[in-house]
């Protein structure tokens, strides 16, 4: 028992360091930090200098408010592996760790709204229009519901969007 501690205490401590050395850049690929516009269609949209530069004041701010989140949402990520290994399982510390780490989740999701709706506040309806046209959130690496892409998900692995008309 104590060498299975040992050891996942030390997985623990080498998959923290791997996360802090990716840093901000280590999201998956969900689009994580809010940022929910491709850059080419960042670029269509003809921002001016201070729009440019109110956009990249949000985006700061924002990754600083996130942080700490993210940081709290990988301990209890790592804690919650770590109650499930162990041999005697206790089920309140289980329950109550699943229960923090959905709390961490709404407040991403918050702050990610806080942060959208601020973004498009800062442009022009012209902007909105061509943005919207170009297609928020498009091909930002979700999986679920693309039947015939070429990425994840796309039908070939059998996975959540997979077609069954192939």
């Amino acid at each position: 028992m104590k060498k299975i501690t040992v050891i996942a205490v030390f997985l623990f401590v080498i998959a923290s360091a791997t996360w802090v050395m990716a840093g901000p850049q280590g999201k998956g690929k969900r689009g994580g930090d809010g940022w929910c516009v491709k850059p080419s269609a960042l670029a269509t949209l003809n921002l001016s200098a201070e729009q440019s530069e109110k956009v990249r004041g949000l985006r700061e701010s924002f990754l600083k408010e996130v942080t700490p989140i993210r940081t709290q949402m990988f301990t209890k990520k790592a804690e919650l592996r770590l109650l499930w290994i162990q041999t005697n399982l206790d089920p309140a510390k289980i329950r109550a760790t699943q229960k923090e780490i959905r709390d961490l989740r709404g407040q991403m999701q918050e702050k990610r709204t806080d942060f959208r709706l601020a973004f498009r506040n800062l442009l022009t309806p012209e902007q909105t229009t061509r943005l919207l046209a170009e297609g928020v959130c498009r091909g930002m690496g979700s999986k679920w519901g693309k039947a015939r892409g070429g990425g994840p998900g796309s039908g070939r692995s059998g996975g959540p969007g997979r077609d069954w008309r192939n």
